[in-house]
């Protein structure tokens, strides 16, 4: 017969009480600085909320909150909820602490730990949902945690276009619903910015308006899907230059406001150790205005044996601007990525914007060459 643990609301009481017992002081002893300016709620499976836990502890010395990682094994055999709390201190004596809960749901108790984070919120703060597992927006789970949060954040890198899509379409189905963030989009801000720099040169302002090939090279092998950093990257050109797509005769097509076309090749490029499937490896950009063709390159080469990476940023073009630059970049920096992702603003219309183009995209199921 399974085991089963205390009550929830047993075990709930144990960590409030946790909670009150680490700021308590003895006689004598200095007091901790406490701050938290928001709930920061993380689920994932056991292993991967384990292994989060260092991400997470970095990123409230930076953002004060109270964080709840929830771990969960809804097959396990018994049905058990236990937690623990944790202090997060920066270094010094006038450091401030921020709490960290750590939870961990196995069985039937599983469907019902929405309501364990519910009573460990801190009232009146708003609440982020790091939901890092694929979405389905009828799980108990996250529908209890996702009434409650602000925003979702979601990290398709390591799950799939198809969770960003389908939270995506959640969203807009009812006013009042949480904000969408997505840790791939927040990777993706270096190469946005980058690629728009093609495009500075006052006489090549007009040449964004006539790109005319547009080539996205992705790390994994031919015929695999356009993943969730080149569908999101592709949204983003065509959002900001209004790009329409068309279907004719069975094939895509992508049209300039202006009714030319826009070439579109994805292409395969060997993956590093260091780098998730289906990363974003590439980008070439060409356009032509009034005779004079210009092409731009972003390439990211991963550095052997260490977590950086090189982006250079090359411009093909016969004005002085044209150069080379070469800029460092971190990889699998989650604690970076999510810290990033929480100082932007909750509501990010060009994200909204870009997962509703890459919606038609991945109906198309475009894939790698």
């Amino acid at each position: 017969m399974p085991s089963v643990s205390p009550p929830r609301s047993t075990t709930i009481a144990a960590i409030e009480k946790e909670l009150r017992d680490i700021w308590t002081t003895a006689p004598g002893e200095t007091s901790k600085a406490r701050a938290c300016t928001t709930n920061l709620v993380v689920v994932a499976s056991r292993e991967v909320a384990d292994r989060y836990l260092a991400i997470i502890d970095e990123v409230i010395l930076n953002i004060p909150a109270r964080a709840i990682v929830v771990g969960l094994e809804p097959d396990g055999a018994a049905s058990i909820l236990e937690g623990d709390v944790s202090a997060v201190c920066g270094i010094g004596e006038n450091a401030t602490c921020s709490e960290r809960v750590r939870l961990f749901a196995s069985g039937a108790v599983c469907a019902r730990v929405g309501s364990a984070v519910e009573a460990l919120l801190v009232p009146e703060l708003p609440t982020s949902l790091v939901w890092l597992a694929r979405v389905h927006v009828d799980d108990p789970v996250f529908s209890a945690l996702a009434d409650d949060a602000t925003r979702v954040v979601l990290d398709t890198e390591y799950t799939s276009l198809g969770s960003l899509l389908q939270l995506s379409r959640w969203t807009r189905a009812k006013a009042g619903r949480p904000n969408l963030a997505d840790l791939a989009w927040t990777r993706l801000a270096p190469w946005q910015e980058m690629c728009a720099r093609f495009f500075d040169e006052p006489k090549l302002a007009s040449h964004a308006h006539k790109i005319r090939r547009l080539v996205i090279r992705q790390a994994s092998d031919a015929g695999a899907k356009l993943g969730s950093e080149g569908a999101l990257l592709l949204g983003w050109f065509a959002t900001r230059l209004g790009w329409k797509m068309q279907r004719i005769g069975g094939s895509v097509r992508f049209r300039r406001p202006d009714g030319d076309s826009v070439a579109l090749e994805l292409r395969k490029a060997p993956r590093p150790p260091s780098i998730a499937p289906a990363a974003l490896m590439g980008v070439t950009v060409e356009a032509e205005d009034q005779g004079l063709k210009v092409t731009g390159s972003l390439d990211l080469e991963v550095e052997s044996g260490s977590n950086a990476a090189i982006l250079t940023w090359k411009l093909d073009a016969e004005v002085p601007s044209a150069t080379e630059q070469r800029v460092r970049l971190s990889v699998n920096k989650g604690a970076r990525m999510l810290e990033r992702t929480l100082h932007r603003p909750s509501n990010d219309p060009a994200l909204a914007e870009s997962a509703l183009f890459a919606e038609e995209i991945y109906e198309e199921g475009l894939t790698i060459q």
